[in-house]
């Protein structure tokens, strides 16, 4: 029963619209951070390391355009100058998909299936996983074009896109665990779409901001939001390695957060699929 309801979540992600207008979105987006990479003199004073030098424009453009490499794109969509893009289209797509069943009332025959609530779960949790594996993968192929088109040889770091990526989708693994939780308790698609954007905007960074200008407590809060740590993740060569101070993030501080989240979120999901009266 489990593996012909996973299969049946997958065959239903696959032909979901949303997931690849998501997809078209960020390659539009690239397409014109790129445009501007190639032709902003700005982005290349940034880049170089010795600031404006004693190089023209047209010339600080060549050399910095050797430097946009698959780390330069791919950084900048999940960091704090690409306003977490690429997490905020997977946040709305996993908004959609979730609440699916709610939406239509299918979900309420379900329940009274044994067991159907935790293989609900799962199978949800899966397709979003392979979701995003996807998502990511025609990005990272969309970046390699790009580079190709820069006439720049492409080369990827496994050992720094791989731990990158990594850390970047246990976040998008808590937003989805979130964002269930919501669609559990509120079982509407209008709170869940709410949750996905304040979520993957950081608008809880706001409230960490203000706490901690009250000062109450004997800790920054904001230096441990998920969403501020994830934005301060850097790949070398990137723009945001060219732009932060301070310590880099590590896995040490980042993955804590996002696999307590996804954890206390799913139980209390589980607790609410047990406990809360289906309203369709």
């Amino acid at each position: 029963m489990m593996g012909r309801y996973l299969s049946m979540d997958i065959r239903r992600m696959l032909r979901t619209r949303s997931l690849y207008i998501s997809m078209l979105v960020s390659l539009i987006f690239l397409a014109f951070f790129s445009i501007a990479s190639y032709f902003v003199t700005g982005i290349a004073s940034d880049m170089m390391p010795g600031g404006h030098g004693p190089l023209p424009p047209s010339e600080m453009l060549v050399q910095a355009r050797k430097m946009m490499n698959i780390n330069y794109f791919l950084g900048f969509f999940f960091t704090l100058p690409g306003l977490r893009l690429l997490h905020m289209l997977l946040a709305l797509f996993a908004a959609g998909f979730l609440s699916k069943e709610h939406h239509t009332g299918y979900l309420k025959n379900m329940l009274s299936i044994p067991r159907m609530r935790e293989k609900w779960l799962v199978s949800k949790m899966v397709t979003l996983l392979l979701a995003s594996l996807l998502f990511y993968a025609v990005f990272l192929l969309a970046c390699m074009i790009t580079v190709l088109l820069f006439g720049n040889a492409v080369e990827i770091a496994w050992g720094q896109v791989g731990p990158f990526m990594g850390m970047q989708l246990s976040v998008d693994m808590a937003l989805f665990a979130l964002i269930m939780l919501v669609v559990t308790v509120i079982q509407t698609k209008t709170a869940a779409v709410i949750s996905a954007l304040m979520l993957s905007f950081n608008m809880q960074g706001l409230l960490y901001l203000l706490l901690d200008q009250i000062g109450f407590l004997p800790f920054r809060l904001r230096d441990y939001g998920m969403m501020n740590l994830a934005g301060q993740l850097s790949l070398p060569g990137s723009l945001m390695s060219f732009l932060s101070e301070g310590e880099p993030v590590t896995a040490a501080r980042l993955l804590p957060l996002s696999l307590g989240w996804l954890a206390v979120a799913l139980l209390l999901s589980w607790l609410a699929l047990r406990r809360v009266d289906y309203k369709g």
